[in-house]
């Protein structure tokens, strides 16, 4: 099966379903309908669902995803170039809103699938978040680790406002938030 266009389909198709009803409301019956298969054709690509999300994640490239330094512009101050990298971030998990939020809400149910799946992509953000502050901000002070960690709980916590409160103008307070915090990591001299 590969990666077949009807494999791809199969997938996007799931992520829909399961994003709208859960990971348990979502039945692999359901799936091969909408996908316009019958059951048996649809495990032939997937044993099970939770090969689905498996297959999800390894095709929307977590963790690959934080192997790449995103291109912020190094000429910018520091507390300005902090805020595009969170900015840039931001950007980046709301093209995944829909993984994102069945990952969170299968998590928050006790699936062991997603926790382990959320477990991962925090360990390979702090990871990459640290990476990227050596990288993109030779001028900071030690303690990169810990600060990619506040970075990462920004991150996750507009994620949360954003994907299960719909709180209005998320973006903004996480920009505000990492302002205050870069003012705190690069106090200004003089």
């Amino acid at each position: 099966p590969g990666t077949c266009p009807q494999r791809a389909r199969n997938l996007r198709t799931a992520l829909r379903l399961m994003s709208a009803q859960g990971f348990a409301g979502t039945s692999m019956r359901t799936i091969a309908t909408a996908c316009d298969l019958n059951v048996a054709t649809l495990y032939h690509y997937f044993p099970s669902k939770a090969d689905i999300l498996r297959a999800l994640v390894k095709e929307r490239a977590y963790p690959d995803r934080f192997t790449e330094t995103p291109p912020v512009d190094t000429a910018l101050p520091p507390r300005e170039r902090l805020v595009d990298l969170m900015t840039r971030l931001w950007q980046s998990a709301l093209a995944e809103r829909e993984l994102l939020r069945l990952v969170l809400s299968e998590g928050l149910r006790g699936d062991e699938l997603s926790r382990g799946v959320a477990g991962g992509l925090t360990i390979a953000a702090d990871a990459s978040i640290a990476r990227w502050l050596a990288e993109l901000f030779p001028e900071l002070p030690s303690g990169r680790t810990r600060i990619a960690r506040l970075l990462r709980a920004l991150l996750e916590t507009a994620l949360v406002d954003h994907l299960a409160a719909a709180r209005p103008g998320v973006r903004e307070r996480l920009r505000e938030e990492v302002a205050d915090l870069a003012g705190l990591i690069f106090p200004e001299r003089g």
